[in-house]
């Protein structure tokens, strides 16, 4: 089986870090059937395909300048066109696409299905969806019903990554009957965890406004007053880093907030083996990277109950807020501060492992490939 993956988000020398659970999942394929990749990059100059083979795919890329919806609707569309053909010379005709993100990567696949017959299924990650979220695609005027549903429903089976979402779009009218494929997490193993202070809180996001991270900021400016056998460090970059930056220098927080910039995904599981557990201070999650990735290193969870994390953080594995205030998260920090350590890390690989390592999660998907050829 031949599988075209096009994502609408995937790491290149620019973004390094955009669409990073994307590639891991390219690479879990990578290793149960030929796979390639199709990525056409919003940016600052545009440029014709380019091919490159990473971790053994082949990847074809184009770049456009997209300046509002109008021109990334026909710029991707012919970028798109154009890496398809570099994508005939270079690896041939795939026997499926799947489209990681419906807009705008679906674009493209649903003009390989009507050049080719080529059938596409879609897994969908984005925030864009959910009722909690400002941002505005599927609230633009015409979206929805004009470009949004028509590509969803051209495709052959929707895939969510979370239950939460999956709801989400069967409520929006972009699948009736989505299927529920969590993320991949590399299988890094676990290792032991140590309980000498100061206890390591690590926190992974892009930072942006749903992550809720001034809500923690001021949280751990409460707590600090009653206990200071902590700090907390925030890894990533984003638009809101600077605003968070001065809030920490404001609250005084120096000693106690890191801020650690972006770091690769191969850097990762080692920030999260010295850290005693991670947290997550979301408004709303369709799953959480972060949180699964931390189950997978032997480290339990502290998260809000904001959608996706909410679907196997249990008692189990970590604990849940009830809120999203600064109250409800410093008592929640407060408890794990207490309790981490009860949590055994093979318990958590062990878990982590059968829900979200790569081989489980590459033959949901040829499942769901061989589901589509086979209709």
């Amino acid at each position: 089986m031949r599988v075209l993956v096009i994502p609408s988000w995937y790491p290149s020398p620019d973004a390094p870090t955009a669409g990073v659970f994307i590639k891991q999942q390219v690479n879990a394929l990578a290793s149960a059937t030929e796979v390639a990749v199709l990525h056409v990059e919003p940016g600052k100059t545009s440029f014709g395909p380019t091919v490159t083979e990473e971790d053994g795919v082949t990847v074809v890329r184009s770049g456009i300048v997209a300046s509002n919806l109008f021109s990334r609707y026909f710029g991707y569309r012919r970028a798109g066109r154009a890496a398809i053909g570099a994508i005939r010379e270079r690896w041939g005709m795939p026997d499926i696409v799947h489209v990681q993100a419906l807009w705008p990567a679906a674009l493209i696949a649903r003009d390989i299905k009507r050049r080719f017959g080529i059938p596409y299924v879609v897994t969908e990650h984005s925030e864009e969806y959910l009722a909690q979220s400002a941002r505005r695609l599927a609230r633009t005027p015409g979206m929805l019903p004009l470009v949004l549903r028509p590509l969803a429903h051209s495709a052959s089976r929707i895939i969510a990554v979370s239950r939460f979402l999956a709801d989400r779009l069967q409520s929006l009218r972009l699948a009736s009957d989505p299927i529920v494929i969590p993320n991949v997490v590399p299988d890094n193993p676990a290792t032991s965890l140590s309980t000498s202070g100061p206890h390591l809180i690590t926190h992974v996001s892009v930072m942006g406004p749903a992550k809720n991270l001034d809500a923690l900021l001021r949280a751990v400016d409460s707590l600090r007053h009653t206990r200071t056998d902590f700090v907390l460090q925030l890894v990533g970059d984003g638009e809101c880093r600077g605003d968070l930056e001065r809030t920490a220098d404001n609250l005084g927080l120096g000693d106690t907030v890191r801020f650690l910039g972006r770091r690769n995904a191969d850097a990762i599981p080692a920030l999260l083996a010295e850290s005693s557990f991670t947290v997550v201070s979301s408004t709303h999650e369709t799953f959480s990277v972060a949180a699964a990735e931390s189950l997978m290193a032997g480290r339990p969870v502290l998260s809000t109950r904001c959608g996706g994390p909410e679907e196997f953080v249990t008692s189990e594995v970590g604990h849940l807020i009830d809120g999203t205030e600064a109250d409800a998260l410093a008592e929640g920090l407060d408890w794990m501060l207490d309790n981490f350590d009860d949590f055994d890390p093979d318990v958590l690989h062990a878990y982590a492992g059968v829900r979200f390592a790569p081989d489980v999660i590459a033959d949901q998907l040829l499942a769901v490939y061989r589901s589509v050829l086979d209709d």
